[in-house]
């Protein structure tokens, strides 16, 4: 299986996150509900632990280890280097980079809010190294943010001139236009969760026409309660509407789920045939930056 979609600091193996860290570890595990904020807060526990060049070939290793046997073959892994380390983007992704196994590659996160300059950096860092092959903006944006989606089109434009793949997390539980902001101005190839897209006519016909491929995460999103059961993720809809998708575990440890339980979910509880999750693994192998 192919997953697009899976965040390392949400990733972690939960006996490496207990070895490292210091002190009595809180429950770490996302449950339905809990919103886009708490959910991403939890992730100040998983990036305490990733704060040595080490332990980030480490992770990443153990992450390649354990998707495989979990039944993913292909991966591509994001994070946000410069929350490690003090922000030494190209010494990080380096060290990411060293614990990569054969045909799992890198995604490199910028966050809703920074400033245009910090995806500036990771487009350069990811230019100059083979096994990274796209940039995301992940996160969410907030009323009190000073940069938004807008802000981030010139990095994008950058990866789109030098060759990077490129995904935006759009439409999580948010307006439709935030995904057709991500496409016609970030350039985006593949959207993050894209909720939304059924939301407007013009944008479908726009997916369709461009073949955006959307990295769908059903259990991330009741998690973060953009839908309440797994029964009600639109992707029945979506392939009704030759939208081209694919389903992800988005982080192996938080959400507590993998490739191949997404798919399994979807089968049971998604509607989905099996010929029709075939198909979702076809378009994720045409999707793959790498």
């Amino acid at each position: 299986m192919i997953d697009l979609h899976v965040h390392l600091d949400g990733s972690i193996r939960q006996k490496t996150l207990e070895e490292l860290f210091e002190g009595k570890l809180p429950d770490v595990s996302f449950y339905p509900n809990m919103g886009i904020q708490k959910a991403l807060a939890s992730f100040g526990i998983t990036l305490s632990v990733m704060q040595e060049l080490d332990r980030i070939t480490r992770i990443t290793h153990e992450l390649c280890v354990d998707l495989t046997e979990l039944g993913t073959s292909r991966a591509e892994i994001r994070f946000a280097p410069q929350l490690h380390c003090n922000g030494d983007i190209d010494s990080v992704v380096n060290a990411a980079v060293a614990g990569l196994k054969p045909k799992f590659n890198l995604i490199l996160c910028g966050l809703y809010g920074e400033p245009p300059e910090v995806l500036d950096a990771l487009v350069e860092a990811a230019r100059t190294r083979p096994r990274v092959v796209g940039i995301d903006l992940a996160g969410s944006p907030l009323p009190e943010h000073k940069w938004g989606l807008m802000d981030y089109s010139r990095p994008f434009t950058e990866a789109m001139r030098v060759g990077l793949g490129r995904t935006v997390h759009a439409g999580e539980g948010r307006p439709s236009e935030e995904i057709k902001m991500a496409i016609e101005n970030l350039h985006a190839q593949r959207i993050g969760h894209g909720l939304s897209v059924l939301g407007d006519r013009e944008l479908v016909d726009l997916v369709r026409e461009k073949k955006i491929h959307i990295e769908a995460c059903p259990t991330s999103n009741i998690h973060t309660g953009c839908i309440e059961k797994f029964e009600y993720h639109p992707m029945k809809q979506w392939f009704k509407e030759e939208i081209r998708f694919s389903l992800c575990c988005d982080n192996v440890l938080l959400s507590n789920t993998w490739t191949a339980k997404e798919y399994f979910k979807a089968r049971h509880l998604g509607g989905l045939s099996i010929p029709q999750q075939n198909q979702t693994q076809i378009w994720a192998k045409e999707a793959l930056f790498s």
